[in-house]
């Protein structure tokens, strides 16, 4: 682990300073790589046998071995009231977010903020930051937190698994990643490089598992906790991998 702190108390920095830029979210983190990535803390020993979507959190009543999940269209987690914005109002206003929705959860797997292939690479750094920085803080306040790995192209990988460390549990969501052979290519590719990197405990794994997939979980010997996405659930079965 890089052992590198950054001093984060905007208001010891700078006299009168807003915190704009939530850095109360890495107060006290451990950073990684050349991007300054955060490590999530963690320490989960509780089966984990559901997953709960974030926008049906709402007065969710919890049962052991519920984790919540971001998969689903950026629009219902972020924006001007979605996660990121309303963690910010909570410390800065104190209000625009009730952490009480994610009261009981056994744990929280952390935002999946869209990373394109198209997308600046700048916007693709800034995303797994933010994934990073908010499951930190979250973890800071006592949740148990599983940080979701999400990647594009090779060059990517010098951000998208930093942050990470070895034996430490991690997710990965597989809708709409087996399209086309050039989507499966980045879907095997940069998930046996994770392996290779991090060697995970277990990896929660949202959606199918197209058979490429099960050869590097096969070779790696890695054991998948495996959850449907709700577009099989509706469909009947496996979908190999097209959801949307």
């Amino acid at each position: 682990m890089n052992n590198t702190y950054l001093k984060t108390n905007v208001s010891e920095i700078r006299k009168g300073c807003k915190d704009n830029f939530h850095a109360f979210m890495v107060k006290g983190a451990k950073f990684d790589g050349y991007y300054d990535i955060p490590y999530i803390p963690q320490n989960i020993d509780t089966d984990l046998k559901r997953l709960i979507a974030y926008d049906k959190t709402y007065k969710y009543i919890y049962k052991p071995g519920d984790v919540v999940h971001f998969y689903l269209d950026d629009q219902k987690f972020d924006g001007p009231k979605g996660i990121w914005a309303g963690l910010s109002n909570n410390e800065s206003f104190k209000r625009g977010f009730d952490l009480s929705r994610f009261k009981g959860a056994t744990a929280i797997i952390t935002p999946d903020f869209s990373l394109y292939l198209d997308m600046p690479r700048v916007m693709q750094i800034w995303n797994v930051y933010r994934s990073r920085a908010v499951g930190y803080y979250l973890s800071m306040l006592g949740y148990n937190v599983i940080p979701n790995v999400r990647w594009t192209d090779e060059e990517s990988y010098d951000f998208a698994f930093d942050g990470l460390y070895e034996g430490q549990i991690v997710a990965v969501g597989t809708l709409g990643c087996s399209k086309t052979n050039s989507d499966k290519s980045l879907l095997i590719n940069g998930f046996a490089e994770m392996i290779r990197r991090i060697k995970p405990k277990k990896v929660l794994i949202y959606g199918s598992i197209c058979s490429e997939l099960q050869y590097v979980i096969n070779k790696y010997d890695v054991e998948i906790i495996k959850f449907e996405s709700e577009t099989s659930l509706f469909y009947g079965g496996n979908v190999n991998g097209n959801e949307e």
